[in-house]
């Protein structure tokens, strides 16, 4: 049985919200109504102190929304590191929300762990996917969060519009402070973005796709993450998961292999919310022993969270460059 000893992570998404109008993000692919939620300070506070202490590592990444959406998050980052000094913290935004001086103030909480920037280009291309962001804001935005202690990382997707101007940004990344930049492809193209004209681009992507079909299909047994990692998901409207995918399913129904989950999620949806119901409670509840079970045989479980996925999706990093 699964209990509040054994978790050692989190991955919370602390808000929903989100500015950009990226084409293929999976906020377009909702089956389900998913408004806009946020976890504030005083819902925060009602996880068990005990936990916070213990915990090794949190990522704000989340499903659906950005962080720096949240209006409570430097409270959190602080409250957190108030608790436990030596729990590390990573995020992901596309760093057009707030301002310099917000940043600023986040910024010393990230020291020892790191927050991705997502910028796919330059002024003149960086929009182009990431719809709805001003590229001259997140520079300054990045800027203002290196330059007071924070850690930050470039992420670049590829795409053929833009992979001319990998050797600029990498440029960029460094006089910005970045301590990061990597370069990854699009999950998806479509008539308005096209693969990258490099062949070495797409054929590792193709390659990773290829790897997912034969461990979907295959007989071996998926590693559960709060099992074998003592990590646990936290949406933003409150109900908690065994990891990110499982609540991704839940709302966007968009993969067929993962059938199980939407009917198990919307029969206990209500009882797995850790606003009103105790953490401990929901992990002894239903929804997480029944999932644990199921998820064991899932052809999504097995293609998602199998022990090689990790070692094959670093490969799919087509430029990794780090900065002294």
């Amino acid at each position: 049985m699964l209990t509040l000893k054994n978790i050692k992570a989190l991955n919370i998404e602390i808000s929903s919200k989100c500015i950009a109008k990226c084409p293929f993000c999976s906020r377009g692919q909702k089956v389900r109504p998913y408004g806009n939620h946020m976890i504030g300070f005083e819902d925060f506070k009602k996880l068990p102190r005990s936990l916070i202490k213990q915990l090794k590592w949190i990522s704000f990444a989340g499903n659906f929304g950005d962080l720096s959406t949240n209006r409570d998050m430097v409270k959190i980052a602080g409250y957190i590191k108030q608790l436990n000094k030596d729990v590390v913290l990573g995020g992901d935004t596309n760093g057009s929300v707030q301002d310099e001086k917000w940043w600023s103030r986040l910024a010393p909480f990230f020291k020892d762990g790191s927050m991705v920037f997502s910028v796919d280009g330059l002024s003149d291309t960086h929009a182009m996917h990431r719809i709805g962001t001003d590229y001259d804001k997140i520079i300054k935005n990045i800027e203002a969060f290196t330059g007071a202690g924070g850690v930050a990382h470039w992420k670049f997707i590829v795409f053929r519009h833009n992979e001319h101007q990998i050797d600029d940004a990498k440029k960029k990344a460094r006089r910005t402070g970045c301590k990061r930049f990597f370069v990854i492809p699009s999950r998806d193209y479509d008539g308005r973005f096209k693969k990258p004209a490099k062949i070495d681009f797409h054929i590792k992507r193709d390659i990773f796709r290829s790897y997912d079909e034969k461990a979907a299909s295959s007989r071996t047994s998926a590693t559960c993450k709060p099992l074998e990692n003592g990590s646990l998901y936290l949406a933003s409207d409150g109900t908690v998961h065994p990891c990110c995918f499982a609540h991704l399913m839940h709302i966007t129904e968009h993969n067929a292999l993962f059938d199980f989950l939407p009917p198990l999620a919307e029969k206990y949806y209500a009882s797995i919310n850790f606003k009103t119901t105790p953490l401990e409670d929901i992990l002894k509840g239903p929804y997480f022993k029944e999932i644990l079970e199921k998820s064991k045989s899932n052809a999504y479980c097995r293609m998602k969270c199998n022990p090689f996925r990790k070692t094959i999706k670093r490969e799919l990093v087509l430029v990794d460059q780090y900065f002294k």
